[in-house]
């Protein structure tokens, strides 16, 4: 049963008020959260855990947090954040932390309550009310950094939510989260590499004592090509913490760039050991098969993903069932089986839906592989039609970008491929290989090789990149 919020008996309120009102009175002076708890213990545990939560280590987060509630189990916005951020709880047990946190805050101190009914609406039909939440929070507690964090990360327009997060790192330069998420933002979303590294520098420096700093400059240093120096950053983190997942798919990924598909597995081995959800273990599977497709070795790869697929649609995780099945279906459709392909796309469609973007995306891919123009075009024009929203994200634009550029390609429309694959990249190596099939077949060879130099020089481990990869090294 779902706990509600409700009226606060008389006796609690009196039991608790000397709490609240120190709290209150806190919070008023100082313009940051004061937690209410009558435990020293557990106001230490739960920022403990909660500068854990913010930089990304779930686990040290969660387990600092349950030692919060332990010692005072009314701890209402410790429990909040755990029911949101705890790694391996089920949808009913997040809920049910979520809706007990929301009511023991509504006996905390006023800006509590704000942030534990903002992480409360963390849904993607609730944006709006969250973001009025957090809104309302940051307004309350102007000094607050981790409001300020929360309130620009829940802007929804890219753009906007990179220039929220400008703001926090000038208010709060020491605080250093938002430069995390800015390096991403700034890396992936608009194309600044400088800036991106500049701030994976700056949240090593503030935050070198956790792991994950690490973990994302190596990232970027991945995808900028400075692999030994990305292997050396993932070392980093390992030695903060032997278990840090995320460093050991990124060594992964480091291995599979160089060539390495033996030591890749090992260490997304290392990240399925680590890891406890099911569909992060299924999902470091799925890179595991795209190792082999980087080696040529098409049947391991295919028998992995079947067997991912099976066992999370046991599981009943349709969304990572659809996923292997959406993969199966690309490479089927570069090695142009198409009756496998309709198969694996239909089977995708009944586990999630025929009109998610995902599907739309690979469906339109596959199609247009085989040469089936007719049915990737209307595929592709509503991906377009979903990506043309003001929602949609920097990511959604580059890969309807990315799908329109394959259908081109497959039109043998070599520059309008070329035009969409720009404002795809990094997303447009299997539409930048098929523009220089196109290509080469028309005589224009000096133009396919420059196109081959550009995909081979890419260091993304995706599975389109992978395999226009594969395709670029025969032209």
């Amino acid at each position: 049963m779902r706990m509600r919020l409700g009226i606060i008996p008389l006796c609690a309120m009196l039991a608790l008020a000397p709490a609240i009102l120190d709290a209150q009175e806190q919070g008023k002076a100082s313009g940051k959260v004061a937690v209410t708890t009558s435990s020293e213990e557990a106001r230490t545990a739960f920022w403990a855990g909660l500068n854990d939560m913010d930089n990304i280590h779930f686990e040290r987060g969660a387990a600092q947090l349950r030692r919060a509630l332990e010692l005072d189990p009314k701890f209402g916005l410790a429990r909040v954040i755990y029911g949101v951020f705890a790694p391996a709880l089920t949808a009913d047990q997040r809920t049910q932390e979520i809706d007990r946190g929301t009511a023991d805050a509504a006996s905390a101190s006023t800006g509590e309550l704000l942030v534990a009914m903002a992480w409360r609406a963390n849904a993607p039909d609730r944006a709006q009310e969250q973001r009025a939440l957090f809104d309302a929070a940051a307004g309350l507690l102007p000094n607050d950094p981790h409001v300020a964090y929360y309130r620009a990360i829940s802007v929804a327009d890219a753009r906007a939510r990179a220039q929220a997060l400008e703001q926090v790192t000038s208010k709060f330069p020491d605080f250093a989260p938002p430069y995390n998420t800015l390096a991403y933002a700034r890396f992936t979303d608009f194309g600044d590499r400088a800036g991106g590294i500049a701030a994976a520098e700056q949240y090593v420096k503030l935050a070198s004592n956790h792991p994950n700093p690490y973990d994302t400059y190596a990232e970027l240093l991945a995808w900028s090509g400075r692999l030994d120096e990305a292997e050396q950053q993932y070392q980093k983190t390992l030695s903060l913490d032997a278990d840090f997942v995320e460093a050991h798919a990124g060594l992964g990924e480091v291995a599979q760039l160089k060539g390495d598909g033996a030591a890749a597995r090992t260490h997304y081995a290392h990240a399925i050991a680590a890891t406890t959800p099911p569909q992060t273990r299924l999902n470091y599977r799925q890179a595991i098969a795209v190792t082999y497709v980087n080696e040529g070795n098409i049947k391991a790869a295919l028998a992995e993903l079947s067997a991912v697929a099976a066992e999370a649609e046991q599981a009943k995780l349709n969304g990572v069932a659809a996923t292997a099945h959406r993969n199966m279906a690309v490479i089927e459709a570069a090695l142009g089986n198409q009756k496998t392909v309709d198969g694996h796309l239909a089977k995708a469609a009944e586990l999630t839906s025929a009109e998610t973007p995902a599907q739309l995306g690979v469906g339109a891919t596959a199609h247009a592989l085989l040469g089936h123009v007719d049915a990737a075009r209307p595929l592709a024009a509503k991906l377009r039609e979903l990506a043309s929203s003001p929602e949609a994200s920097p990511a959604a634009i580059r890969n309807s970008h990315a799908v329109q550029a394959i259908v081109a390609a497959a039109e043998k429309d070599a520059d309008g491929c070329l035009a969409h694959a720009k404002q795809a990249a990094p997303a447009g190596a299997l539409a930048k290989v098929m523009a220089a099939e196109v290509l080469k077949k028309s005589g224009k060879k000096a133009e396919a090789q420059a196109l081959k130099a550009e995909i081979l020089a890419q260091n993304e481990t995706d599975l389109a990149t992978v395999i226009a990869k594969q395709r670029a090294k025969k032209i």
